[in-house]
């Protein structure tokens, strides 16, 4: 003998399948968000290595101290100077 699907079992087995067409969805939503995340950290990376080979040389020489130089830079040696003045 089978079992009929009684009237209780229906709606049941209906928001059963709506919850998991509902977590589908977030899924397939997580994944979107993921992969857009993934194309901006894409773009970024290659705007950051255009931007390097564009202006990387000036910014190398602005960090660049020869051997034997000061590693003080001239604003904080000014700075250091002006609180001697103003302590004397």
């Amino acid at each position: 003998s089978s079992i009929p699907i009684t009237g209780t079992a229906t709606p049941t087995l209906g928001a059963l399948g709506r919850e998991l067409a509902a977590e589908w969805a977030t899924q397939d939503v997580r994944a979107a968000l993921c992969q857009l995340l993934l194309l901006w950290l894409g773009l970024s990376l290659m705007a950051t290595r255009l931007a390097w080979r564009a202006y990387g040389e000036e910014v190398a020489a602005l960090c660049y101290r020869p051997p034997g130089a000061s590693t003080t830079h001239p604003v904080d040696s000014t700075a250091a100077e002006l609180g001697k003045t103003h302590r004397e």
